[in-house]
């Protein structure tokens, strides 16, 4: 897991830039978890009710910084998290596809009990839990986008 500041959320609707710190940004899909309450050392039966919207979610990494190990410079940089819509936990599982193979990886609770044992979880905190998809390099004008049912459910245009 690693920590994002706010400035690496891309704004709803807003093209990601290809930043000039890397020439290798790669797109890695995940799910986003929005934290709904305040709290520390969750306990796993608790945690369904700190959370209170789930999205799809891009996490831009710029690949060549992380192998030289350079963490923070490759994963928290201006616009490295794009959030799609963000619905009802219960809706998102519902059309979800991949939430089944999330959940024997890294399940979602579990992730939240474990993070709020070393940091308080605080309203609006955003939990992203990469998906099991092989990470993609992105160039200008490309388009991410995740649909269900002929509805958006994230748009990214890449600039």
């Amino acid at each position: 897991m690693a920590m994002k500041s706010d400035s690496s959320l891309l704004n709803q609707g807003k093209p990601f830039f290809l930043p000039d710190l890397s020439e290798d940004i790669r797109q890695c899909p995940c799910v986003v978890v929005r934290i709904g309450r305040l709290g520390r050392s969750i306990e796993p039966r608790f945690a369904d009710r700190y959370y209170d919207a789930m999205a799809y979610g891009i996490d831009f990494r710029a690949n060549d910084l992380l192998q030289q190990g350079q963490m923070t410079e490759g994963m928290a940089f201006d616009g490295a998290l794009c959030v799609g819509e963000w619905l009802q936990p219960d809706a998102f599982k519902s059309l979800s596809d991949m939430l089944p193979v999330i959940e024997q990886v890294f399940p979602i609770d579990d992730a939240i009990t474990q993070i709020s044992r070393v940091m308080t979880l605080r309203m609006g905190d955003l939990l992203y839990i990469d998906l099991p998809e092989e990470a993609q390099t992105v160039q200008r004008e490309d388009i991410i986008s995740r649909y269900h049912n002929e509805q958006p459910l994230l748009y990214c245009r890449i600039k």
